[in-house]
């Protein structure tokens, strides 16, 4: 690079100094041939005075011989004509064969008074002269010099002035030379910072250059790469921010441009979607769902926003709400477009869920109620004093009661845990005396149905951090559904065993079982497998709700195995030993 410059300056300058050389020795020259020929003038008319009084002084009769004694000495042609332009005499050639030279120019001016001068060709002798004419007494006379003479003179001085302008241009070549190696340096130096900064390379050497016109460009260099570090690092900020923002965020986005390209597509967009094309660079053509595709489009044509709803029940049913804004350049024209893609399939089962609690309580709530509605108005109608009936009705009117209080407390009991209202206390407790405390509380309504309570032997010592009136109402509700729905004279077990860092509880029984398209809504509010005799058994559907949330308290899962006519078994397991805050259900979500 600085070689390359450097021959450009050198080359630059030795052509301007060549032209200026020349120019200058053709102005010399020129100059100096000028002063010379009005020199050679002078010369000649001061030597024609001289003649001309010689030739006063000459006697009749030697007029020729004293023109050729003036030739003779001067070096000069000379010639003496009269008025009329005939001519005397003449140093190079004989007067009677010359012709009339009245009409030569400097003979014209010369008998007028003048003093005549002309370079030509001279018709007598054949050679080129400057001629310089004078006056006399009755004519004129002429002095001339070959111009040959003049022009070796004149070359003479060419060559001097060349001389001269090589020597005066040596010195300023080297010089220049030393001055375009330093510039060419210098620029190279700029160059060099200037392409890093292009580069992106802002870190780089920088010129070390202080005065003059490059050292200001230097500066200006300098601080332009400031400025653009600064921006540079303020833009990776940006677009870190951005682009973590954007693959952070669980809605999926998708960058189209207006050549149908996909621009961008954040993981959240490529888990959503694995099956489509939403690597950069993909075509929009390409995707199998005409939806997003028209969607694009209209925002493309139409320069607005637009929204859509997809589905897809493949391999399970997801929902989504699409939302696709335009992306404009400065004049307005639409060069990309948008679209945010909003999972709304919780949204809707959340919904839906709710819609379901809203109809589930009214309903539980209902039956009982218009049962002891009835029975009252049947009593306050007469039927109180009917001593076969009334007491009969009483007790149909407190079962009633007794299942509203229990609908109610196990209502009160899942908000308290969904709200963060109920405290749990974490202590470690033996495994094996929970598993007794549940099965003796149950021991009233075992024996009237004649199923027999067993507890599996669990290992020596185990024990396990929970709340103890947690696990023992889960348990209790695990049992409670096991009398009802196991037969007369069957068996229900208890036991627990340590399943890696948990302690693992489990309920069997031998009941009639769940069939296996239950079982994943087994555990929703109010859901029942038979309602009709869930509802005549004194089930208020919340039990097993009540479970999950239960164990979910305490960083557990439960999970349930069935056979339909064989019995069912009821898992759930809890951390052995591990710290928990007071209240672990993060989200409030009663119904």
């Amino acid at each position: 690079m600085t070689t390359r410059i450097f021959f450009k300056l050198i080359l630059t300058l030795v052509g301007l100094l060549a032209v200026t050389a020349i120019g200058m020795q053709y102005l010399v020259t020129l100059v100096t041939e000028r002063s010379y020929m009005d020199e050679l003038r002078r010369s000649l008319e001061t030597q024609a005075r001289i003649a001309e009084l010689s030739l006063r002084a000459a006697r009749t009769g030697m007029v020729e011989r004293t023109i050729d004694q003036i030739a003779e000495k001067s070096g000069v042609r000379v010639t003496l004509i009269r008025s009329d332009g005939s001519v005397i005499a003449d140093s190079e050639a004989d007067p009677a064969a010359m012709e009339n030279h009245a009409e030569r120019p400097e003979f014209v001016v010369a008998l007028n008074g003048g003093t005549g001068s002309d370079i030509r060709l001279s018709r007598t002798v054949g050679r080129e002269f400057l001629y310089v004419a004078i006056p006399t007494t009755g004519g004129a006379l002429r002095l001339a010099l070959p111009t040959p003479e003049i022009d070796a003179h004149t070359q003479e001085i060419r060559s001097n002035v060349l001389r001269a302008a090589v020597l005066a241009v040596i010195p300023i070549i080297l010089l220049a030379g030393w001055l375009a190696r330093r510039v060419s340096a210098q620029v190279s130096e700029i160059i060099r910072f200037a392409r890093d900064l292009a580069q992106g390379k802002f870190e780089g050497e920088r010129p070390s250059l202080t005065g003059g016109e490059l050292g200001q460009l230097s500066r200006t260099l300098e601080s332009a790469a400031q400025q653009l570090r600064s921006t540079f690092e303020q833009v990776h900020q940006e677009r870190s921010r951005f682009e973590a923002a954007v693959n952070g965020i669980g809605e999926g986005v998708l960058v189209v441009g207006r050549d149908k390209l996909t621009v961008l597509a954040n993981p959240a967009m490529q888990n959503m979607f694995p099956s489509e094309p939403c690597s950069v660079g993909e075509q929009l053509n390409a995707w199998s769902r005409g939806e997003i595709r028209f969607l694009f489009e209209d925002v493309f044509q139409q320069g607005e926003w637009r929204s859509v709803d997809l589905t897809t029940n493949e391999p399970v049913h997801r929902a989504w709400k699409v939302s696709c804004a335009p992306i404009t350049d400065p004049s307005g024209g639409v060069q990309a477009a948008v679209a945010v893609f909003y999972d709304i399939t919780e949204l809707e089962m959340v919904d839906r869920m709710r819609r379901d609690f809203v109809i589930n309580v009214s309903h539980e709530l209902r039956t009982p109620l218009t049962a002891i509605q009835g029975y009252t108005e049947t009593l306050l109608d007469g039927a109180i004093d009917d001593a076969e009936n009334n007491r009969r009705f009483l007790r149909i009117i407190r079962q009633n009661s007794e299942r509203l209080a229990q609908l109610t407390a196990d209502l009160m009991a899942l908000s308290q845990i969904e709200v963060k209202a109920r405290e749990f206390s974490f202590l470690p407790h033996k495994v094996n005396e929970l598993l007794i405390q549940a099965a003796d509380a149950l021991q009233t309504e075992t024996r009237k149905k004649q199923i027999r309570i067993t507890i599996e032997p669990v290992e020596e010592g185990l024990q396990v951090d929970c709340d103890s009136e947690a696990i023992r109402q889960v348990l209790l509700n695990l049992m409670d559904n096991a009398t009802k729905y196991t037969s007369q004279g069957g068996s229900i077990n208890l036991g627990a065993f340590l399943d890696g860092d948990d302690v693992c509880f489990f309920v069997r029984d031998t009941g009639i079982g769940i069939p296996q398209e239950h079982i994943p809504r087994l555990f929703e509010r109010f859901y029942r497998v038979d309602k009709a005799r869930s509802r005549a058994l004194g089930g208020t559907g919340l039990g097993l709700a009540l479970v999950k949330h239960l164990v979910l308290a305490h960083d557990g899962q439960v999970r349930v195995e069935s056979e339909v006519g064989k019995g069912s078994t009821f898992y759930f397991q809890i951390p052995a030993s591990a710290a928990r805050e007071p209240a672990v259900l993060g989200q409030a979500v009663l119904f």
